[in-house]
C-alpha cells in the first residue's frame, strides 16, 4: 500500500499535484479527471491550493475531509523520473515538436 509523504501544487499546470510517496518515489498526479461530485471544489484554484497531507490517513488532503486514495495516486502518477527524461530528449528538438503537432494532437 502507497502512503504519502509530502505534497505540492504544481505551479502553471491547474490540477496537478507533485506527491511524494513513502518509498520516496515521486510522481506527478492529474486531479483533472476526478474533479466531479464531491470534489467539484477542487476546480477552485485557491481551494486546490490548500493540499496537505493528512499525518493520520497519510494521503493527500483539502480542507473538509477530502481526501484521495494514495493507492490511485501511485498507479496514476507520472514518475517524476520519465518526465525528466522526455524533457531532456525533447528540448530544442523541432523534429519532436513536429511529430507531436501531426500525430498527438
Amino acid at each position: 500500500m502507497a502512503l504519502v509523504s509530502k505534497v505540492s501544487v504544481v505551479p502553471g499546470l491547474k490540477g496537478w499535484l507533485l506527491i511524494e510517496f513513502d518509498d520516496q518515489t515521486r510522481k506527478f498526479t492529474n486531479i483533472n479527471p476526478i474533479m466531479k461530485g464531491v470534489l467539484e471544489n477542487l476546480k477552485d484554484q485557491t481551494f486546490f491550493e490548500k493540499v496537505f497531507v493528512d499525518k493520520e490517513l497519510q494521503t493527500v488532503s483539502w480542507p473538509g475531509e477530502l481526501e484521495l486514495d494514495p493507492d490511485n495516486l501511485y498507479q496514476n502518477g507520472v514518475d517524476v523520473v520519465h518526465v525528466k527524461n522526455l524533457i531532456n530528449a525533447v528540448k530544442d528538438n523541432s523534429d519532436f515538436s513536429d511529430f507531436i503537432e501531426r500525430e498527438i494532437v
